[in-house]
């Protein structure tokens, strides 16, 4: 069902359809692009989120040990101005984590670091503020480490920048709990708590210190390329922060080991050894944020260079897409164009419109279809206009037939007329001649009684004599009327000739109508039907017209034969004309002469039987000449309306092409 619905679907439609499926790997391709590009800006502007968390949480690792020196060790200083930096600080931090991280990432719990907070500030107890000192210290490193790694800067797809995170996020961060790990140790000399035990741990921290945490930390930013920049000042300036940072913490080691080798005999020392360390931290302080400045500006031009990479590839994505569908725009309105022009050629071409020309307008398979169409649609008019030109040449030959069929019929008609008449003459005088060899018999056997009855035979030989004058006329008359029988006999066998020229001519146009129809293919089947209906009915024409002739040649052999017979009756009429003449002369000598008369009427007797046998032939060749014309008359009808019928055919075949136009008008 759904493939049917699809072949219903316009070629537009399916062009459109087609070319959206072929835009989708380009959507699918601005779609990656979108999506990696912004998944990197995206990561890029979390680690600038993480930069922004981690500045003030830097700050309260560089603030929270000179608030401790202020407060705790009594070196002048501003400290609410420390205290108020401390809160500021952690504020903003908490804010800024909050949000941009959201309450869930809290790997340390904020209610314990308030609570280190409120004892850091208000605990009046050296040793509680120590440890909320030292326990702060390490949430907060906790916090810097967390956010490091939740903010993606520790996965920095740079290496360099990978390097340069691992010494902020870690090594310094490290380095600076150290340093307040080893000023608590120091901070218990005062108090008379120092140990063995805490001597090898403030030995074993120094050791860290300047071995793996200020060695590392070297190493981190030689490797990070930070101090490679094209900007000498800036260059200068950072290899400037590294070497204070490592030449404070070496210092500040280096004095307390001095220190410890002389197990701090000198207590006032220690204030020196809180300052070295203060200035190591600060040290730290400056390099981290130093690292995040430079971290911050390059990752922004990072995010600046994916933008613009970004934006780059939409606009390239924007332009190819613009440029593909303008293509596919022009494809589909030529395509439009030639599906338009062929919808309007074929719904004339369904009215019957064959002048219709096609202009190939392009060279793609549509231009090929239409110049193809274009040709056949020629080749088709042509046909249609040869079809008109034998369709008039049939016509004007069926209606002659027609014509010659009509007078065909009419002297048919006439001829039977003439038979039937000669035929009831011939009749008459078949009786006559019956009568008169009654007649003559009689007189034979009356010949005996010719004496007796001589005053009767004077008035018999009166009317034998007008009987005699009649029968010649009549005879005279029946031979005129075989020879009009012989002349329309002519008369007919020249139209029949004149019907087998028609029916050669009417068969030569059915030949080369079928050639032409045969060639028209489909078209002409209908015509190719009329032009063997033609040379059927011709041939039809041509085998009556045959049998006509037959029957003509019979009647003519008859009408010679008829002829004869009349003149030998004519003859004998003449002969018994001049003896009634002289039976005139002799007739007072008839007494004498009976039985001569009575031979005489013998010989007539039998001389009448002659007549009335050759009468019998004359009327049975009659009767055959009759049903032969009657037979012609017949054929010639069927000829008049086959031809008629072939008539009404070739003004049905003129009508069916008139509906079709063929004259030449403008391309399309």
């Amino acid at each position: 069902m759904k493939l049917k619905k699809l072949k219903n679907v316009k070629i537009i439609n399916k062009l459109t359809i087609s070319a959206s499926i072929f835009l989708l790997p380009l959507g699918i391709m601005l779609y990656s692009v979108l999506s990696i590009s912004l998944a990197s800006i995206k990561k890029d502007q979390n680690e600038l989120y993480g930069i922004e968390v981690l500045r003030p949480a830097v700050t309260l690792l560089q603030a929270i040990p000179q608030y401790i020196r202020y407060s705790l060790d009594g070196m002048p200083g501003d400290l609410e101005f420390t205290k108020r930096q401390i809160t500021d600080s952690y504020a903003v931090m908490e804010e800024k984590y909050v949000k941009y991280f959201g309450y869930g990432g809290y790997i340390v719990s904020p209610v314990s670091i308030r609570e280190n907070f409120d004892h850091l500030f208000n605990s009046g107890i050296r040793e509680t503020v120590f440890w909320a000192y030292r326990q702060l210290m390490q949430d907060i490193y906790k916090i810097i480490l967390y956010i490091g790694d939740f903010s993606g800067l520790v996965t920095d797809s740079d290496i360099k920048n990978a390097y340069l995170i691992a010494a902020t996020v870690y090594e310094l961060p490290l380095a600076q709990d150290r340093l307040v790990l080893i000023g608590n140790i120091l901070r218990t000399i005062e108090d008379g708590a120092y140990t063995q035990m805490r001597r090898t741990e403030l030995l074993r921290n120094l050791d860290l210190l300047v071995y793996s945490d200020n060695a590392r930390i070297q190493n981190r930013f030689y490797s990070s390329g930070m101090i490679m920049v094209n900007d000498t000042e800036a260059l200068e300036y950072y290899q400037l922060l590294l070497r204070t940072c490592h030449d404070r913490i070496s210092f500040f080691t280096q004095e307390v080991l001095n220190e410890a080798n002389e197990a701090f005999t000198d207590i006032s020392r220690l204030p020196m050894l809180y300052d070295a360390s203060i200035n190591a931290n600060n040290a730290i302080y400056r390099l981290q944020t130093a690292s995040f400045d430079y971290l911050d500006e390059d990752i922004s031009k990072r995010i600046s260079s994916y933008r613009f990479r970004l934006i780059l590839s939409f606009t390239a994505v924007i332009i190819a897409a613009s440029l593909a569908f303008f293509i596919i725009f022009i494809s589909i309105m030529n395509i439009k164009k030639s599906t338009h022009n062929m919808s309007t050629i074929f719904k004339r071409l369904d009215e019957n419109d064959l002048s219709v020309k096609i202009e190939s307008f392009s060279g793609d398979e549509f231009g090929q279809f239409m110049s193809a169409l274009n040709g056949f649609l020629v080749k088709l008019q042509n046909t249609f206009t040869s079809f008109n030109k034998n369709t008039s040449m049939v016509t004007s030959a069926v209606h002659e037939l027609s014509s010659s069929a009509k007078e065909i019929t009419a002297t048919a008609n006439e001829q039977s007329a003439s038979v039937s008449e000669i035929v009831s003459t011939m009749e008459n005088n078949r009786e006559l001649s019956s009568q008169a060899s009654e007649k003559t018999m009689e007189v034979a056997n009356l010949a005996a009684q010719t004496q007796e009855l001589s005053r009767r035979g004077a008035d018999l030989r009166d009317y034998n004599e007008e009987m005699m004058l009649d029968i010649r006329n009549q005879n005279i008359k029946i031979t005129d009327i075989i020879k009009n029988l012989a002349e329309m006999l002519s008369r007919i066998d020249e139209s029949i000739k004149l019907i087998d020229t028609i029916a050669d001519h009417t068969k030569l146009i059915a030949f080369n109508a079928t050639l032409e129809a045969s060639s028209s293919g489909e078209a002409g089947l209908r015509f190719s039907v009329v032009a063997s209906e033609i040379r059927r009915f011709a041939d039809n024409v041509v085998e009556s017209a045959s049998e006509i002739k037959e029957r003509i040649s019979e009647l003519n052999e008859a009408t010679q034969n008829l002829l004869t017979e009349a003149n030998n009756g004519s003859n004998a009429i003449d002969a018994g004309y001049k003896r009634m003449v002289e039976q005139k002369e002799v007739f007072e000598n008839i007494v004498e002469v009976s039985q001569n008369v009575a031979n005489r009427s013998q010989q007539i007797s039998s001389l009448t039987k002659q007549q009335e046998y050759a009468l019998t032939q004359i009327f049975t060749a009659l009767k055959e000449i009759s049903a032969g014309v009657s037979q012609f008359v017949s054929s010639t009808k069927m000829t008049s309306a086959a031809a008629e019928k072939l008539n009404n055919m070739s003004v049905e075949l003129k009508e069916t092409l008139a509906v079709y136009h063929i004259k030449n008008e403008a391309y399309l």
